[in-house]
């Protein structure tokens, strides 16, 4: 595993504008017929950040390359048996910790399914994993809006990198 010797904290500056989707939010089932139309050649990773979505991605036969889930939505704990972890590591609220992050960066190298349990908080894995991954959809959920879908791209990682460097 290569160590990433940086973590991130999110500041005040950056929670109002992290807080809006930072892609095209989608219903159930125009997700479904999103992933449909652009899974057919299996090209590009499928990346799930967040319990309900990995769970929604899965029972509807989508299954994550990569799902990062910590036990919880919206801070209360789930009630269903998750996924067997390949990683279990610590991310406290408003961190991205260099723990998460290795395993993110090993999970990405893997051509295996990938699962990273996070004890703490997983939400702003997100953005480590817009920055890192390439030829991915990455998919989170935006409370009461719906799913996130987001193509991994020169923009999208730019744009990553720039939160990366604004935070503390």
């Amino acid at each position: 595993m290569r160590k990433c010797k940086v973590r991130f904290r999110l500041n005040k500056k950056l929670r109002g504008t992290l807080a809006r989707p930072l892609g095209n939010v989608f219903s159930e089932e125009e997700t479904l017929s999103f992933l449909r139309d652009k899974r057919r050649n299996k090209k590009y990773k499928l990346i799930a950040v967040g319990d309900a979505t990995g769970l929604f991605l899965s029972k509807n036969g989508f299954i994550p390359d990569l799902w990062i889930y910590d036990g919880k939505i919206m801070r209360k704990k789930i009630s269903w048996k998750l996924p067997f972890p390949t990683y279990v590591v610590t991310n406290p609220r408003s961190l991205i910790s260099s723990e998460l992050c290795d395993a993110i960066d090993d999970a990405l190298r893997s051509n295996k399914t990938e699962r990273i349990l996070v004890i703490g908080e997983e939400d702003l894995a997100t953005i480590y994993v817009l920055y890192r991954a390439k030829r991915a959809f990455i998919l989170y959920g935006q409370p009461g809006k719906g799913i996130v879908i987001i193509k991994s791209d020169r923009k999208t990682r730019n744009m990553a990198e720039s939160f990366l460097r604004q935070m503390e």
